[in-house]
């Protein structure tokens, strides 16, 4: 089996990506092989509607690619589930979005969980997206970091530290038993976290990983009663 990681930011170096790749193969089979890349312009990291926008389209195009060349599932690796509908819409296979997959954990799981952001900008942001959701009717609170998303992995000493007090203020002031980390960025601090506070850290890394092996393995993906064929991409440069 084969795993297409899709990374909507660009800039990523090869060993950042050797390490997604590793850290991702925990959460799978064995016989599961994953593969992941970044998009090769564009936006640097994705905090905002318009970092969103730009990357969107070169997405599509790479997750088109990516099934031709014989994945049998895609990962768009971004909290955000950043053009994750256009991608269903593009190809046949299994398009897993961290945050929907995510939220669904901590919904069905949790009786109270927060969700933690980068920074303050994204508070608005999330809780615009899921306003309309069933997944966040045990959602306490959105809280940021206050750290962008370059610098969680510039300065891991300082990401565990505000991690670890939001964690503690939504503790205190929340009793939640939950925390979704938001960003893929805080991927390695879930488990140091659990032991803590005794709370179940939701983290989109491993949760994504394991469910896209499982939806190949359950032949499980989205249908074109909900996701309608794309049948412009041709004349939109997309195939």
């Amino acid at each position: 089996m084969k795993i297409k990681v899709l990374i909507p930011n660009s800039g990523m170096s090869g060993s950042i990506l050797k390490a997604r790749e590793i850290m991702l193969s925990r959460a799978v089979s064995e016989d599961t092989q994953i593969s992941v890349d970044c998009i090769a312009e564009g936006p640097d990291s994705i905090e905002s509607n318009t970092d969103e926008s730009l990357a969107a389209s070169l997405i599509i195009k790479d997750a088109i690619k990516a099934e031709k060349e014989g994945a049998d599932a895609l990962i768009i690796y971004c909290f955000s589930d950043l053009a994750v509908a256009a991608v269903r819409e593009n190809v046949e296979i299994p398009v897993i979005g961290p945050g929907e997959v995510t939220l669904s954990a901590a919904a069905m799981l949790s009786n109270r969980f927060t969700v933690v952001t980068t920074t303050e900008g994204n508070i608005s942001r999330t809780y615009r997206r899921l306003k309309d959701s069933y997944l966040t009717r045990k959602m306490t609170s959105v809280r940021a970091l206050n750290i962008p998303v370059a610098e969680l992995r510039d300065n891991p000493e300082a990401t565990k530290e505000y991690l670890e007090r939001v964690v503690t203020e939504a503790i205190e002031e929340e009793a939640v038993d939950g925390v979704v980390l938001a960003c893929l960025g805080m991927a390695q601090y879930g488990e140091s976290i659990e032991k803590k506070y005794g709370v179940t850290v939701y983290d989109p890394s491993s949760l994504c990983a394991a469910y896209a092996e499982y939806c190949v393995r359950t032949k499980l993906r989205h249908n074109r009663r909900v996701y309608a064929k794309y049948e412009k991409g041709d004349k939109y440069g997309l195939c």
